[in-house]
């Protein structure tokens, strides 16, 4: 077992899977073994192997030498930048072909923008850029997608943890709680908890070639801000209030709040959009429910 990208989906996947050393040995692609997260993992018996996804693909060919299972993801948010996202994909993708061992591949993606906006949404670059890998892996490397599982990975509980000033309300000077999305209060987003990424790649893995060539919409509820943000007024008993703001007008607070470049604050506001204008694009027949929701999640973090 094989995870490229070490990060917080890709340690989730290892916290699971090494509950089952009888069944893996993982091996985890870093660019820096000598990194103290790098280091715990090793301490807990995680085989590292450093490798370059944009330099020397040798590295990373040797990386996946010998592996029966990749898990594969990439991170848009490293370098804010699509075709640097799209040429990491295509490396693995280029040397997972060439694993004589491989059985099975998982790719982290996400659904084409494009192709559900029906045209009308073309800068969320984030999911474009993995969409056009799914399509590079199906396109260019047949036995490869004859052995792939694609899931397609949704809005995390956790943003709340590593994005608070994006994800929280903001408390004002009379003690209210003010959240301000793009959306309706009644437009819900698919959600899940990122620890369940593990739970469910290996269920992935224990069904074998069940999901070759599918993709898995993966999540566990479907939440509104709104509703999100009432619940946790509700559990810290504090006035919350709900403003939908325009799309111009969030873009805009992405700009100043958070210092995002006017297109990385479009790319983030469309692929919102997406959810208001076409409902909750992931509520289709492949997808795999988790377990955890929105009310064990407020209730294990101190998040007001």
């Amino acid at each position: 077992m094989t995870v490229t990208k070490r990060n917080v989906v890709g340690g989730s996947v290892v916290t699971e899977l090494l509950k089952h050393p009888h069944l893996y040995h993982v091996r985890a692609i870093t660019r820096d073994p000598s990194k103290p997260k790098a280091q715990q993992l090793a301490a807990q018996g995680v085989e590292l192997c450093r490798a370059d996804l944009e330099g020397n693909r040798e590295t990373l060919t040797a990386a996946l030498a010998g592996a029966d299972v990749i898990y594969a993801l990439t991170d848009f948010w490293q370098k804010r930048s699509a075709a640097a996202e799209i040429e990491q994909g295509k490396a693995i993708v280029d040397a997972a072909a060439g694993v004589v061992t491989l059985q099975h591949f998982i790719w982290s993606a996400l659904p084409d923008p494009v192709a559900l906006s029906d045209g009308k949404y073309l800068n969320v670059h984030h999911w474009k850029g993995k969409s056009l890998v799914t399509e590079y892996i199906q396109t260019q490397k047949p036995d490869l997608w004859a052995k792939t599982t694609t899931i397609l990975f949704p809005n995390y509980f956790e943003n709340t943890l590593t994005d608070p000033q994006r994800y929280l309300p903001v408390k004002d000077a009379k003690g209210t709680y003010t959240l301000k999305f793009p959306h309706s209060p009644q437009t819900v987003l698919p959600n899940v908890a990122i620890r369940d990424t593990g739970k469910l790649v290996h269920h992935v893995l224990e069904a074998r070639s069940t999901y070759f060539t599918k993709t898995i919409a993966f999540w566990a509820q479907a939440l509104s801000e709104a509703e999100k943000l009432a619940e946790m007024g509700s559990y810290y008993n504090v006035p919350t209030r709900y403003q939908a703001s325009s799309a111009r007008e969030f873009q805009e607070l992405l700009m100043t709040r958070d210092g995002m470049s006017e297109d990385i604050a479009l790319d983030f506001t469309e692929q919102l959009l997406i959810f208001e204008s076409c409902g909750n694009v992931y509520a289709c027949e492949k997808f795999v429910q988790a377990k955890d929701s929105w009310s064990e999640f407020i209730r294990e973090h101190k998040l007001l």
